[in-house]
This record gives C-alpha cells, structure tokens and sequence, in this order.
C-alpha cells in the first residue's frame, strides 16, 4: 500500500472510531437507580450490576427495578449451577468431601432458583411482602452452600466466591423490595 493510501486508511479508521464515542458517551444513568441503590447494603454492586442491565435505563418504579434486581441475581444463580453440575459431571476426581460440597450447594442453588422464580411471579402481582418472603429463603439458601463451604474440608474458592456475590445480589434485590413493603 502507498504512504499516501496508508495515511488516508488510518485518518478514516480514526474517524469511523471517533464517530461512534458519542454514542458510547451518552449513556446516562437513570436517578431511580442511584436514588434506591443508595438504600441498599451492597450500595456499588447495586450499581454496577442493575446499571449494566439495559432495562435499568426504562424502569419507572422501585418495582421494576426490584423484577431486574431478581433477575439478575437468577442469571448469576444459573451461571452458578452450571459451574456446579460441570465440576460435578467434569469427569475430573474431586476428593470425597469437595464433591459432596457440591452436591450440598448444588441442592441449595436449586431451591434459592426456585424462590427465585417465585420472587419474580410474586414481584409482577406487586404482592411485595411475599417477595420479601421468597427472597429472605433464598437468601438462606446461599447462606448454607457458605457454611457448607466453611465448615467442611474441601472449599472450593470459585465456589466460595461465586456463592458470596449471589448472595449479595440477592441481599440487594431484598432491600429492594424492604423499600416497596417495609417491615
């Protein structure tokens, strides 16, 4: 290629590029979303994790920031059982009580996908004390995978880690919906 085309090719590329960072520049964050994740425990995960959701740019209410709360705590919950079943089904040998650690959260994820699920079905029929009820099991839930993981041999730090941030989410979607039915 001649200097000249050469020139010309990289100014376009820079332009093309250029052309696209207003775009990237004015996503704008919505004041619902930082005026309730300020309520929360987990105020910068709240933030980051329903920032990062688009639906977060439309929601109206405390109540559909409360459905994407739940929502992404569930995704993360799934991402979680399908850490668990592969290390499970991996064909790798897991010591005795590792695996047995992983049976035990696998059971537990089951059940907080479960109240999951329901906290949604629950949150749409704005029956938001009932969602308090399902998010508190779930919470629960995660909190015996932890202690699982604690008091037993065999802790699997991903595992650790990965069940910690679930519960977090689901702590923020919680006091969420504490803002919509206060005790």
């Amino acid at each position: 290629m001649k200097p000249i085309a050469k020139n010309v090719a990289l100014a376009l590329s820079f332009f093309i590029c250029l052309s696209f960072f207003p775009i990237i520049n004015t996503a704008v964050t919505n004041p619902l979303l930082t005026e309730t994740c300020q309520k929360v425990k987990n105020k910068d995960l709240c933030t980051s994790s329903l920032g990062a959701e688009h639906a977060t740019q439309d929601a109206k209410d405390v109540a559909a920031l409360a459905l994407i709360a739940i929502n992404v705590a569930s995704n993360h919950g799934v991402n979680t059982s399908v850490y668990i079943k592969k290390q499970l089904l991996d064909g790798k040998i897991l010591e005795p009580t590792t695996e047995q650690n992983f049976e035990d959260c696998s059971e537990n994820y089951e059940d907080a996908m479960q109240e999951l699920d329901d906290g949604l079905a629950v949150t749409l029929s704005r029956d938001f004390k009932q969602v308090k009820i399902e998010l508190e099991s779930a919470i629960d839930d995660a909190d015996t995978c932890i202690s699982v993981l604690n008091q037993k041999a065999g802790k699997d730090k991903e595992l650790y880690e990965k069940t910690n941030h679930f519960r977090q989410l689901i702590s923020n979607a919680y006091d969420i919906a504490n803002i919509l039915a206060p005790k």
